[in-house]
């Protein structure tokens, strides 16, 4: 009772595939026709917003969410590089390829807007999502223009360690607990009883894909109160 659920830290990769039965919160992103996952959208609207004042460009959206039927297409059409259908974050919602006027793919980065999203979109809870040097881990080569949602503070937490979703979920250990500033962060096993502090509060929660759920809350002790 009183947790707010959402799809932030669902982990999909070769090695987690979503499910067939896994359905995700899609809405329309405002009076457009692009479909994201629905607890993405006020941030990507901040970020889009944040991109304006910084450099004076639009940021638009390439593609979002894809269903199974559209990632088989794109795999048809770049099997070197595009994910099979059930790897690939665009089927969440979560994920957007991202670019400016004139400034698309690699060429992203050379665009003020493509170098302040590489560098502060986490402020807003994305992340760039296959980082340059991580393509063992991930899978997926560098994409500086693919970023996901992961929410606050974890993008934060990721783009400081210079992780990647795959390193930051395995760094929380089940059932331990975990301060951030104001915030507390749990991962624990969903076939077990979960027990929160009673410190804590505004619980969000999110399923990573691996059968556990990660819980974030506030905290009523400061950092140098909490372990």
């Amino acid at each position: 009772d009183g947790i707010q659920w959402n799809d932030a830290l669902y982990l999909v990769n070769r090695d987690h595939l979503i499910p067939s039965d896994k359905q995700f919160d899609l809405v329309f992103y405002k009076d457009t026709d692009v479909r994201m996952n629905a607890c993405i959208t006020e941030a990507y609207s901040r970020l889009s917003e944040k991109v304006k004042e910084a450099t004076g460009d639009r940021l638009f959206v390439r593609s979002s969410y894809r269903d199974k039927e559209a990632q088989a297409a794109v795999l048809q059409e770049n099997p070197e590089t595009a994910t099979e259908p059930g790897a690939s974050e665009h089927e969440t919602g979560l994920a957007l390829d991202v670019y400016v006027s004139q400034y698309g793919g690699y060429g992203f980065l050379k665009s003020p807007a493509g170098q302040y999203v590489n560098s502060r979109c986490s402020e807003q809870g994305f992340i760039i999502r296959y980082p340059f040097g991580k393509s063992e881990i991930t899978g997926v080569v560098h994409e500086p223009w693919h970023i996901r949602y992961v929410g606050i503070p974890h993008a934060e937490l990721i783009y400081r360690r210079g992780q990647t979703l795959e390193e930051y979920l395995d760094s929380l250990e089940i059932g331990v607990f975990y301060q951030y500033g104001d915030s507390l962060i749990t991962r624990q096993r969903m076939s077990e009883e979960i027990r929160l502090p009673k410190d804590g509060s505004s619980w969000t929660a999110s399923e990573d894909g691996m059968g556990n759920v990660v819980l974030t809350g506030n905290s009523r002790k400061t950092a140098a109160e909490g372990g």
